[in-house]
């Protein structure tokens, strides 16, 4: 019975030593890529609600009339994926900008609940100035309220694309909503 008990001890010190070896806390290691389900549902938070355009051209630095181009680039900081568009600057209703500014987005395509911008449309975005420390942010904005200042032009409406703002008109005629922004 003695020899038992000994082999049955070591294989517990085998089994618990496999498993603190491991266990990892080193956190200057570099993070895992993120697996998982890629279509889950994205959530972010928002600091403010909003509730009238009045309110977002409050807190926008910039709004300007848009085009997207096909140049887009996800970065991922934290697992957590970004989404940066070039567009092109059709018009500006407050603030001044170059030609061509660049867009962050919180997330990525196909995952849910996010809306990236789509190259060749148009939008009207209510943008503040995007910064980072350690990275190049030169001419790059996130949109107002993550979603919130976000507008989809189509014809000659506007259509809101955040689900989180109830307060918000959901679509207005273009003209109506560039004149409230301009204020």
């Amino acid at each position: 019975m003695p020899l038992y008990s000994g082999r049955l001890a070591a294989l517990a010190l085998i089994l618990a030593g496999g498993i603190f070896a491991c266990s990892s806390t080193d956190e200057g290691a570099p993070d895992a890529p993120v697996t998982g389900n890629p279509t889950a549902p994205l959530e972010s938070s928002r600091v403010r609600d909003y509730s009238t355009i009045a309110d977002l051209r409050s807190d926008a630095a910039l709004i300007a009339q848009v085009r997207a181009t096909p140049t887009s680039t996800v970065v991922t900081v934290d697992q957590l994926p970004f989404t940066i568009t070039d567009v092109t600057v059709a018009e500006t209703l407050k603030g001044a900008a170059p030609g061509t500014i660049r867009i962050r987005q919180t997330g990525d395509r196909g995952v849910a609940g996010t809306h990236i911008l789509n190259s060749g449309s148009t939008y009207l975005l209510f943008l503040q100035p995007f910064t980072r420390p350690g990275e190049d942010t030169t001419n790059q904005y996130s949109i107002v309220g993550v979603n919130a200042g976000l507008y989809l032009e189509d014809g000659d409406q506007a259509h809101l694309q955040d689900t989180e703002s109830p307060g918000l008109p959901r679509t207005l005629p273009i003209a109506d909503l560039s004149a409230q922004a301009k204020g």
